[in-house]
């Protein structure tokens, strides 16, 4: 294992040990079994070290959904269901999350929310173009319908920013697939699985 994975590895370690936010880069160093000058060829702080982590862990995830959707020989609202549940159901660690929502971590939460945004909508715009392919769907901003869908997942939906009671939460997914099936003009309880899955 290289160094930037041993030093990553051990601020994760950290974060775990709920050391995140009184960690020095000395202690990381130390963690890791490197010396501390070794931490400044690769990082120039802990908060660059942190953001590293969240890059890695949500490459991860995006890596994860870009396997699942290219090995799907699904229909369009399938393999458009199969990324949702992966991308829901691949969870970050708590300890990283929990830190990642601090107020002083605000500006990594913001990059890390617009990579997903930009690595997962071309994603999702080939889904939607698929379904124009296959006459389901009726769209000529695949694209611009992606990233807009994905900005309620990513922000709106997500329970470190706003705490949706149940019910709020269901209205918000009914909203979301009524705007997907008029975007699309999709048939009509195409993308129920949003209310019922998610």
């Amino acid at each position: 294992m290289d160094k930037k994975e041993l030093i990553l590895n051990a601020m994760q370690e950290l974060l775990r040990e709920e050391k995140g936010a009184t960690c020095s880069v000395s202690d990381i160093a130390r963690r890791a079994g490197i010396g501390k000058g070794s931490i400044y060829y690769y990082f120039k702080s802990k908060d660059e070290i942190f953001d590293a982590v969240v890059e890695r862990t949500y490459s991860q995830i995006i890596d994860k959904c870009k396997v699942i959707v290219e090995k799907s020989q699904l229909d369009s609202i399938s393999k458009l269901m199969l990324l949702f549940q992966s991308y829901i159901t691949s969870t970050v660690e708590s300890s990283i999350d929990e830190y990642l929502h601090q107020q002083f971590n605000a500006s990594i939460h913001q990059k890390s929310l617009a990579e997903i945004l930009t690595s997962l909508s071309p994603i999702i715009a080939e889904i939607f173009q698929q379904g124009v392919e296959e006459g389901i769907f009726k769209c000529e901003y695949t694209l611009e319908v992606s990233e807009i869908i994905l900005s309620v997942f990513t922000f709106l939906l997500d329970p470190g920013i706003f705490s949706w009671n149940k019910e709020e939460k269901k209205r918000k997914l009914e909203a979301l697939s009524l705007i997907l099936e008029r975007s699309l003009m999709a048939p009509k309880g195409s993308f129920d699985f949003f209310i019922r899955d998610f």
